[in-house]
């Protein structure tokens, strides 16, 4: 027996691998019927995890070997798609309730048990040495009406080694059925654990496609912003040269005796100005591009590189508008937004809290039936005498005198229940008051860049007349440095329009809870309007 006791502990620990892979297999199931009750339409993705860190495709490999990395928008998204880290957590945070809902159905399941044992014992008086050996073999199960079926069949065996050394074996069998007539014998009550369980994994669900939204937005904030960096710098560079040109110009015309000194020190001064701007944009680039490695899980080490068609296309790209009204917007988003359907769900939750709490307050009534089988002691395994088994019923009543700690549990699943309903309207305010904020917000940034547009066009044209008017000794060259900065201004605020714009227009659509974000590149349609 202790040979077999071990072998048998031998081979269920070698079965863990299995154990684990049959696991798995268990959650995918969960995680594709999830997804195909909440979105019906679509083919349910794969949502794995792996031991390790995914592993970098060669290409990239090579680039960050070299110590230069280029991305563009689609590629950028699609790394953060692969290797984000925050995505990565919001993956294993979904994993995780699907397992709380694989272990709330296991307690459901028909649960098989084994138990085996072994007692060596030494006697003094009188003298006698044994090894009392038992093997159980049981099952339980929990029923629909809140009840417990179990049952065990257990073989005992006594070896004497001293004495007459006689061997005696005996087996017994038992069923149990409890079963409550009162308090949780509803279905609805009984199977609160699991219903909770499965709305949980639900709201998981939702959270993380919501993330992998938040996520998009993100990322391409964060590109855009290292574009717009970038754009910024190159100005403030070419400001910079411009006013050192217009510097040397100034030193040309007061060696001829054609301006004063002092307009020479206003172009130097103007010139160390914008030195200043070149070096605070430097700052701001590096800063982007770090924000952006991060997100995207690149050494820091590493540079990287932007395309400039990105911003270009948003230069040349018609805006986009929202084909609707902002009251029809809003009707929209309270019927798609998946944050605010789970605030809904979440007062049915508190609802379903508050009737387990007042089921709680009745009486309890609980019968258990018993059932035992026994065969006689002898040297030899023998049958069990099911005509000679014992029966027994049980009456277990608790009346409700002392109910304070359940008539606490039931207030407190009241003030719950109206808390989920005050957020519920909280919810929809905050969802109705973001909305409106981004759909203004889009208007204002359009008429930003339209107005930008006029102003760098009146700005070049503004900095071509008044350099020929200084040539000419017609204007202090105060007026030229204006016209220059004033041109760099304009230009630095169209493209931060721009991309304001696009952020806003894309947050526009996670509002309205319609980005239709790929999960495999963190694409969507809204990208491309």
């Amino acid at each position: 027996m202790v040979c077999l006791t071990l072998c048998l502990a031998v081979g269920f620990g070698c079965s863990t691998a299995k154990r684990l892979e049959n696991l798995e297999s268990d959650v995918d199931g969960l995680l594709d019927a999830a997804q195909g009750e909440l979105f019906p339409d679509k083919a349910p993705e794969e949502i794995r995890l792996v031991g390790s860190e995914p592993e970098l495709p060669e290409d990239l490999v090579r680039e960050i070997e070299a110590g230069e990395v280029k991305v563009d928008l689609r590629r950028a998204l699609e790394l953060a798609a692969h290797f984000n880290r925050s995505y990565a957590t919001a993956k294993e945070t979904l994993y995780a309730s699907a397992l709380s809902l694989r272990s709330a159905q296991h307690d459901w399941d028909w649960t098989p048990s084994a138990n085996v044992a072994s007692i060596f014992s030494v006697n003094q008086q009188p003298s006698y040495t044994t090894l009392q050996n038992t093997g159980r073999l049981g099952f339980s199960k929990r029923l629909a009406a809140g009840g417990r079926l179990a049952g065990s069949l257990a073989v005992s065996t006594i070896r004497y080694f001293s004495g007459d050394r006689s061997l005696s074996i005996s087996s017994l069998a038992a069923l149990t059925l409890s079963q409550p007539l009162l308090r949780g014998s509803s279905t609805a009550i009984a199977r609160e654990g699991l219903t909770q369980a499965e709305r949980n994994l639900i709201y998981a669900l939702r959270r993380f496609v919501m993330t992998r939204e938040d996520l998009q937005i993100s990322v391409a904030r964060r590109y855009y912003e290292v574009l717009n960096a970038e754009d910024a710098l190159e100005i403030a560079r070419a400001s910079w040269n411009g006013f050192k040109t217009s510097q040397e110009r100034s030193e040309a015309m007061a060696d001829a005796n054609r301006v004063n000194q002092f307009e020479v020190d206003q172009a130097r001064q103007r010139v160390l100005t914008a030195e200043t701007s070149v070096v605070s944009r430097e700052e701001a680039l590096q800063t982007a591009q770090d924000n952006l490695k991060l997100a995207l899980a690149i050494p820091l080490e590493v540079k990287l590189v932007v395309e400039r068609q990105d911003l270009d296309r948003l230069l040349n790209l018609e805006l986009p508008r929202p084909p609707m009204t902002l009251d029809e917007a809003v009707e929209l988003a309270l019927s798609q937004r998946l944050d605010f359907a789970t605030d809904q769900d979440e007062v049915e939750d508190a609802k379903r809290g508050l009737n387990v709490a007042e089921d709680n307050m009745r009486t309890k009534l609980d019968v258990t039936l018993s059932a035992e089988a026994a065969s006689k002691a002898k040297n030899r395994l023998s049958s069990i005498r099911a005509l000679s088994a014992d029966y027994s019923a049980q009456v277990d009543l608790d009346l409700p005198f002392d109910r304070l700690d359940e008539t606490i549990a039931l207030k407190r699943a009241i003030i719950a229940y109206q808390q989920k309903l005050r957020n519920l309207e909280q919810s929809r305010d905050e969802l109705v008051l973001q909305l409106r904020l981004a759909w203004q917000q889009l208007q204002t940034y359009e008429k930003n860049i339209a107005i930008q547009k006029n102003s760098v066009t009146l700005a070049e044209r503004r900095v071509e007349n008044t350099q020929l008017l200084f040539e000419g000794g017609r204007i202090e060259i105060r007026e030229l440095l204006d016209s220059q900065d004033d041109l760099s201004s304009a230009k630095t605020a169209l493209t931060s329009a721009l991309v304001n714009h696009r952020i806003c227009w894309l947050t526009l659509l996670y509002h309205l809870g319609n980005p239709g974000v790929d999960a495999e590149s963190f694409w969507s349609k809204g990208l491309e309007m």
